[in-house]
């Protein structure tokens, strides 16, 4: 009992310690979160509604990334030399006009245009979080601070997807069409993105980098190190964008699901994840990072070959929940390996070029996963994201294992 007292006591002190900014950044990132969660979970099935083929869902996912790709370098550049507040605003602004675009245009071309408009905002509101997060904390917050934005997220993606998982259902009973309820569900939530700049202008940090930062064309860090610790996140993007952007349809076009269903679907799996987050820490202590990522990267896979080659609703569930939780686990090991690795200068641009490495591989398969997911359905696409999957297991094997251990060894 005194040990709970002191925890709640300790945990009570961190949040009394946490700058004022921090507060209204996470309070805008839950607003955020909940209002573009809605955009996530039904943009496809509205698109499907409209009998728009997979093949060219794909393309517009993909546009979205590509455009993100291409500026996440050229952003982490603008950002460390600008006032940020004012993309705290624009972001989402731009973010909601682009998704605005992409909902009511008719036309296939406004609708890429509006995923570019969504895409340049991803890439500035990519390269802030972390820094920013390190602007407005000290080492005693920090670690938390981080963690609870982390949680703040999925609070709103859990929440987003219920609220936006029944919301067509209710607006059904008003007489709307099917396309129209899901059209007004995405309306409403884009809303909640609207209030989150309220929080955002309350924010008082302009610069997030000291001002004795010098610009350098400098890189510190072995560059063979550096092609060992992208490739094996590029190939499992390669895997992921193959198959990830589609689960949605996956479930309403094989197992004919309501939106209200998969909205809790995904939201349960969003709730495993933050477990899986939780345990993943007392993992890589006792199997180390590299280990960790390995196994739990390779016990998903048999949860993927169920997912693409059974139809039995109750396995496929169950395998979806599991795979969900198991290969986020990794996501934050692989970074956290990766930035510890590189020298302390190279940091960002590691974290750039890893996400740069990530989005692009996601983006081109996309396409298509897209493409023989309407030709020849789903069993072609989690086969290559079974094989991809493997297959960085193996680079993290026999490229950065043997790295993790000249590491641990030298300390």
């Amino acid at each position: 009992m005194l040990k709970i007292k002191r925890t709640l006591n300790y945990y009570k002190k961190i949040l009394k310690a946490i700058n004022r900014n921090a507060y209204f950044y996470l309070l805008g990132n839950l607003f955020s979160g909940f209002g573009f969660s809605a955009f996530t979970l039904l943009f496809n099935i509205y698109l499907k509604s409209l009998n728009i083929g997979e093949s060219k869902i794909g393309n517009l996912l993909s546009t979205g990334t590509f455009t993100t790709a291409l500026l996440i370098l050229p952003a982490a550049y603008i950002v460390k030399r600008t006032d940020v507040k004012k993309f705290f605003i624009i972001s989402p602004i731009l973010t909601v006009t682009g998704y605005f675009l992409a909902i009511q245009s008719s036309t296939f071309q406004l609708r890429m245009l509006g995923f570019i408009l969504a895409g340049i905002s991803a890439a500035f509101t990519s390269v802030i979080s972390g820094p920013f997060i390190m602007s407005v904390s000290d080492s005693v917050t920090r670690t938390f601070l981080f963690s609870l934005n982390q949680a703040t997220m999925l609070t709103a993606g859990i929440s987003g997807n219920l609220v936006s998982g029944f919301l067509p259902n209710i607006i059904k009973r008003f007489g709307f069409s099917e396309v129209k309820s899901l059209k007004y569900a995405i309306f409403f939530h884009l809303l909640f993105v609207i209030i989150s700049l309220f929080f955002f202008s309350k924010i008082k940090v302009k610069k997030i980098y000291n001002s004795t930062f010098k610009d350098k064309v400098k890189f510190n860090t072995n560059l063979k190190i550096l092609f060992y610790l992208v490739m094996p996140p590029l190939i499992i993007g390669l895997g992921a964008g193959m198959t990830i952007p589609f689960l949605n349809l996956y479930f309403k076009t094989i197992f004919h699901l309501s939106p209200s269903t998969i909205g809790i679907i995904f939201s349960i799996a969003q709730l495993l994840t933050i477990l899986g987050s939780l345990l993943s820490p007392l993992l890589a202590k006792k199997f180390g990072l590299i280990n960790t990522i390995i196994i739990t990267q390779i016990v998903s896979i048999p949860f993927l070959f169920i997912l693409g080659f059974s139809y039995f609703f109750p396995l496929v569930l169950i395998s979806f929940f599991l795979r969900n939780a198991l290969m986020n686990m990794g996501s934050p090991l692989s970074l956290n390996f990766s930035l510890e690795v590189v020298d302390p200068e190279d940091r960002s641009f590691t974290s750039g070029l890893l996400s740069l490495a990530w989005l692009a591989s996601w983006g081109l398969t996309a396409n298509f996963g897209g493409y023989f997911i309407e030709k020849t359905g789903y069993r072609i696409p989690f086969t290559f994201t079974i094989i991809c999957y493997f297959t960085s297991s193996l680079l993290y094997f026999i490229l950065l294992r043997p790295l993790e251990k000249r590491i641990r060894t030298s300390k």
